[in-house]
């Protein structure tokens, strides 16, 4: 199967869709700003708790509305054309990724706990984890798709029409991913892990992007992460901490080298795979 991602509808390099991009985090952030600002003063509670989480999750909206209005009126390019390049949804291939990842995730707590059992609490509630969840799974899974529409989607087409596109496409999408997720406080906390952790965690996205031709499995293994750490485990830091998620399991304190080792070993497993079932399909 060629590698053909990104390369049409083209968004090339150049000052054009360096100002959409720019014009995309305005619209993004600025409509963000203006979203919180209506609400906590419409409706108080939405400042704290589940109530603040369903408002951030929301604001994703606005990053959708920029890539949009870039696409389509800067470049004429219709959103379904860009999203799915002329095909169809790969659901199944959104599913696949999905089971795998959270599957993969579930196994690493398990070994977690093996290996570390006195900084977990069993935090395990299943009414209010089954309200929580029904509530926030889609919001969830809307964030996610927002993120990758941005970075494997605008932002990979920028550099992929460059002499070595998949490789500038990975590496710059994935430091600017890690810029804005690893050098939060949060991750700081951890020293180099953090930033580390997400530099690897991006490109392995981009990696899968590009070896699945769209954005379906890279949605899915982000809504896996992302689910994963909203319903399945809580840890002490968490910027989520305080927002009214229910967890089944509760880490004191998160060991981001042992993270950042699990998720090494989950992306060199993905790779080994790939490289076997190349090699016995060329046989």
């Amino acid at each position: 199967m060629e590698r053909n991602y990104g390369l049409q509808p083209p968004i090339p390099l150049g000052l054009k869709s360096a100002a959409g991009f720019l014009l995309i985090f305005i619209i993004w952030q600025g409509g963000t700003l203006l979203w919180f600002n209506l609400l906590h003063i419409l409706i108080p509670a939405t400042r704290s708790g589940l109530p603040q989480l369903i408002t951030l999750y929301l604001s994703f909206s606005f990053l959708i509305l920029g890539v949009y209005m870039i696409t389509r009126y800067f470049f004429k390019i219709p959103f379904r054309i860009f999203l799915f390049e002329g095909k169809r949804p790969d659901f199944r291939k959104f599913a696949i990724y999905f089971v795998w990842y959270f599957t993969a995730l579930i196994l690493y707590v398990f070994v977690d706990i093996a290996m570390h059992p006195q900084a977990f609490t069993l935090n395990f509630d299943p009414l209010p984890w089954l309200g929580v969840l029904i509530v926030t799974a889609p919001l969830i899974l809307f964030q996610s798709a927002a993120e990758e529409i941005l970075f494997r989607g605008y932002m990979y087409r920028m550099f992929r029409s460059l002499r070595g596109g998949v490789f500038w496409s990975i590496l710059v999408t994935s430091l600017i991913f890690t810029l804005l997720h690893g050098f939060n406080p949060e991750m700081l906390h951890y020293g180099i892990f953090g930033p580390l952790y997400y530099l690897l965690v991006a490109l392995f996205l981009g990696t899968v992007a590009c070896h699945t031709n769209g954005l379906a499995a890279p949605i899915g293994i982000h809504f896996a992460t992302n689910i994963f750490n909203t319903s399945i485990w809580g840890y002490g830091t968490s910027t989520l901490e305080n927002m009214g998620l229910q967890n089944i399991v509760y880490r004191h304190t998160l060991d981001m080298p042992f993270a950042f080792f699990g998720i090494f070993v989950i992306v060199i497993s993905y790779v080994a795979f790939q490289v076997f079932k190349h090699k016995r399909n060329r046989s």
